[in-house]
Formats: C-alpha cells, sequence, structure tokens
C-alpha cells in the first residue's frame, strides 16, 4: 500500500463529521428516482473533503458506510428486490464506491496539484465502467443518468459516452479540495484546469444541441401505451393453461384493443406506429393468426408496424419469447427481434444481440426491446448499421417510472439517432439525436394514451459510436499510471529518509 504523507488538515475534530454529515445527506439525493443534479455535483466534494481530513483507515471505513447507506436510500423500491437482499447488495456497492475516495487519499497528495486531483475522477470512471461491464443491470446508476437535465453537459455523450460525464462531475469534487486551503487562483491549479475542461464541454455542449441543423424530413410516429381495460397477462380468466380455446379468445380481444388504437394513430397522420413490449400476448400456436391480422393491417393502412409480442410455449417450463415484429405497408413481416438481454429473473429466450434494420421511406429503422436500451452496445451496434430512427418498445413499472424511460435518451445521443420508446407502464418517450425532447406520457398519469412525435430522420456517426468506451478505457489507463507514480514518489521519500542517503539526495 502506498504510504500517507501527512496532511495538514488532519482533524479528529468535529468539522470533518460535520462535512460527513452534509455530504452522506446529498449521496442519498445524487442518483436513483429522487436524486438531484445540484446534489449529485456536491456528495462528492464533501465526502471528499471528509475522507482528506480523517486517517485513511477509518475515513474508508466511514465512507463505505455512508455509500452502502446511500445506495439503499437512492434506488430501493426501484429494483425488485427482497430488502434483505438489496441490502447485502448495498453493502458491497458502499466498499466498491469509497474505492475511489481511499485511491485518492493515498496518491493525490504525491502527484502534484493537477495530475493529483485526476485519480478520484479516474477511479470513479474506471468503477463505473467495470461494473458496468460485469453487473446483470447494465448502466443503471450511472451518475451520468443523473445530469440529463443539464442539457449542455449531457451532449457531452455524444463523445465520450457516458463516462465523460461523471468524470466531470468527480473531478469537480477532487479540484474544489484546494478552495480549503487557499482561494488563490495560483494555489488552485487544479481548480483552473477543471474549469477550462468544463467551460470546454459545455461550449461544445451549446455548439452541438443549438446550432441550427439543415431541414430534415421528418416522420410521424405513434406509440402505443397499455390500456387500463387490458390485463398486464392475456390468459387471465381463463381456468386452465390447456383451455387453448379461452386463450385464443382472450389473445383476440387484446389485439382487436390494439388494433383499434392503431387504427386511430394511422388516420392521425402516424407513418410508423409502435406497440410496447409484450402487447401481443399469445400461445404458440396462435402467432400465424396474430402475422396474417397484422399484415393486412399495415397494407390496409400503409404503414410500418413494431408490434411488442409476447409468444408463450406450449412447454410449461420452457422460456417464453419476448420480441418485437416488424411490419411494412407491403403487408409483409420483415424481421422480428427477440430481445437479447433479458431482466435478471425474466423468464425468457435470449436473442442473439444483433440489431437489425429495415430501410424504408422515412429512413432506416432498428429496432431493440426496453431493458437492451440500458446497455450502450446495443444503441452503439445501431449506430454503426446506420440507424436513423431507433424504437423501443418497453414496459416499466411506477417505481422506476420516469427514471428507466429518461435514460434512453442518451442512447441517442451516444448514437446520433432519433428514438422512440413506446411503454406499456411507465414512459413513452421521443427524442431527437440531440436529446431534445419531441413528446412523452407517463402511462400511470394518462394510461392507454398514443403519444405521437414528429422524429427527424438523418442519423450522423458520432464519435462514441466511432470510438465507443475508449475514454472510459483511457481513464482506467490514466488511473494506473497516476498509481504508480503515486508508488514510485513513496519509494523515493523513503529513499531519501533512508541512512547515508542524504548525500544523493542533496546531488540530486
Amino acid at each position: 500500500m502506498v504510504a500517507t504523507p501527512p496532511l495538514k488538515t488532519l482533524s479528529s475534530g468535529p468539522m470533518r463529521w460535520v462535512i460527513l454529515a452534509l455530504g452522506a445527506a446529498a449521496l442519498c439525493f445524487s442518483n436513483g428516482v429522487h436524486a438531484s443534479v445540484v446534489a449529485a455535483w456536491v456528495a462528492p466534494a464533501l465526502i471528499l473533503r471528509f475522507v482528506m481530513m480523517s486517517p485513511a483507515r477509518s475515513g474508508f471505513a466511514a465512507t463505505a458506510v455512508v455509500c452502502g447507506v446511500a445506495s439503499f436510500v437512492t434506488f430501493r423500491g426501484a429494483i425488485p428486490m427482497p430488502d434483505a437482499e438489496y441490502a447485502v447488495t448495498s453493502v458491497i456497492s458502499g466498499v466498491f464506491g469509497a474505492v475511489p475516495y481511499l485511491l485518492h487519499r493515498l496518491a493525490a497528495a504525491r502527484l502534484g496539484a493537477v495530475p493529483g486531483s485526476l485519480v478520484f475522477p479516474a477511479a470513479n470512471v474506471t468503477l463505473l465502467y467495470v461494473v458496468s461491464l460485469g453487473s446483470p443491470f447494465g448502466t443503471w446508476a450511472n451518475d451520468a443518468y443523473v445530469q440529463l437535465d443539464f442539457l449542455l453537459l449531457s451532449e457531452l455523450a455524444s463523445v465520450t459516452g457516458l463516462w465523460g460525464i461523471p468524470f466531470l462531475v468527480a473531478w469537480f469534487g477532487s479540484a474544489v479540495q484546494g478552495l480549503f486551503e487557499s482561494r488563490a487562483p495560483r494555489a488552485n491549479p487544479a481548480l483552473v484546469a477543471f474549469g477550462a475542461c468544463l467551460l470546454l464541454a459545455l461550449g461544445y455542449g451549446a455548439w452541438a444541441r443549438y446550432t441550427p441543423l439543415p431541414a430534415r424530413q421528418t416522420v410521424r410516429v405513434a406509440a402505443l401505451s397499455n390500456p387500463s381495460t387490458l390485463s398486464d397477462f392475456f390468459f387471465e380468466g381463463c381456468p386452465q393453461r390447456e383451455d387453448i380455446t379461452c386463450r385464443a379468445e382472450k389473445s383476440r380481444t387484446r389485439l382487436d384493443t390494439l388494433f383499434t388504437m392503431s387504427k386511430t394513430a394511422a388516420e392521425n397522420g402516424a407513418r410508423v406506429i409502435v406497440w410496447y413490449e409484450g402487447a401481443a400476448q399469445y400461445d404458440e400456436g396462435f402467432e400465424p393468426e396474430f402475422v396474417t391480422r397484422a399484415e393486412d393491417f399495415t397494407r390496409r393502412h400503409g404503414v410500418h408496424l413494431v408490434a411488442g409480442a409476447l409468444q408463450v410455449p406450449r412447454d410449461p417450463g420452457a422460456r417464453m419469447t419476448n420480441k418485437a415484429m416488424v411490419f411494412t405497408p407491403e403487408g409483409r413481416l420483415a424481421f422480428e427481434y427477440v430481445k437479447s438481454i433479458p431482466v435478471p429473473g425474466e423468464p425468457i429466450v435470449a436473442g442473439n444481440g444483433q440489431v437489425q434494420t429495415l430501410d424504408t421511406p422515412y429512413g432506416r429503422l432498428g429496432v431493440i426491446i426496453c431493458f437492451d436500451a440500458d446497455f450502450p452496445a446495443l444503441g452503439r451496434k445501431a449506430a454503426q448499421q446506420g440507424v436513423d430512427l431507433l424504437l423501443v418498445p418497453a414496459n416499466d413499472w411506477r417505481a422506476i417510472t420516469p427514471l428507466h424511460g429518461e435514460m434512453t435518451v442518451f442512447r441517442a445521443i451516444e448514437g446520433g439517432f432519433s428514438l422512440v420508446r413506446s411503454a406499456s407502464n411507465g414512459l413513452s418517450i421521443a427524442t431527437d439525436a440531440r436529446g431534445v425532447r419531441l413528446g412523452s406520457n407517463d402511462s400511470f398519469t394518462s394510461p392507454g394514451a398514443i403519444m405521437y412525435a414528429d422524429a427527424p430522420i438523418a442519423g450522423h456517426m458520432t464519435m462514441y459510436a466511432r470510438f465507443g468506451d475508449a475514454f472510459a478505457a483511457l481513464c482506467a489507463l490514466s488511473l494506473a499510471a497516476l498509481m504508480a507514480g503515486a508508488i514510485g514518489s513513496a519509494f523515493r521519500g523513503r529513499a531519501r529518509r533512508a541512512p547515508g542517503s542524504g548525500d544523493g539526495v542533496n546531488a540530486a
């Protein structure tokens, strides 16, 4: 372990505990369903101040407790998990969440003002990136999602992906530490460097968001939400699974409602109609009847239909197929996309992870389903295939609304395409490639409403689509180099203090 130099601010007085308490309160509102943009910036700065005022071990332990409590509070109820299991997960999250603070505490003072200030943000992004690769929940809890309302900063996702945003938030926390010592600009080169980079990022955001774009063709898209008259399960009311006749009739009744809504959408000018995840529900043998009916509908109304569908196998022990079926105005089933990444515990087969596309008069369409959109790699695949409009059938629940729907806006910014999300229970949302909201509907407020949006169809290749998670990888490499530099500094310091080494040190 890197030896820790004595800090002038090291204190066992009550002030550091006051700072920790304030930081802990802010941290509980820095992410999750009740997140605040301001709290997300303030919390790391206060907690890092506490850590820098504390012995390394006790500071780490206290920070781990605070991070664990905040993890439990910020997403409690949003993730369907028993409290006991969720508490264990929160403890583990707390320990890992405290690691960037510890690394900064051990290494920053040995590296100089500006390099030292980079330890905390580099460690923070590295942790988020590693977690996203290994977690079954993808990028859930990534600090970038909190900053969606910080419009200019959110545009940075088109360059760095999610990773540049939490880097700047964390860098603010480490850069302002010098203000506790001196407010003179010359004494705070880290803060000056941070300020320059933040202004650069915001300048890019202003250019990307507000520069007038050339006139682009739009297509009117309609996104359906689940009417209150439709159950979440098509077979409710049928006494037995073997009662195929009853279950088929329930499926037909469900389709009657969906096609009636779709007819309304077509009459209101929609050329692309998106059903939510699992909208059509039926037993395996019923699918040909559904396909025939959908083909006839699109032919008669001259529309593209992206129909979320849930196919139930004959074998009760087999997994269901959660898919989106794309029909053309010629009355043809163009392709079907099977959900690539099931939610943990979801009893469905997993797709192959390949984003299929369809060329239309309105540009190139692509489709992914709900939880898939929590994994930027799938959105990036869509961008690399030249998608102009990404369509996302989805289904949420009240506790993650509107959070989960708003997360998908970043896929549009990262990929440089328009996006329309159609949610059964939750937030339906449409956005252009700059993250500008074109329409939205919360089904818990307006169940069964149809959201309309005129979506631009000219996609463009962003830097993130081209280079992927290069910024996150750079942060990991930088962290390794910074820690190596801190360790080298520690060894050199020990060598200078060793008996008989004074002449050599003075000569150097």
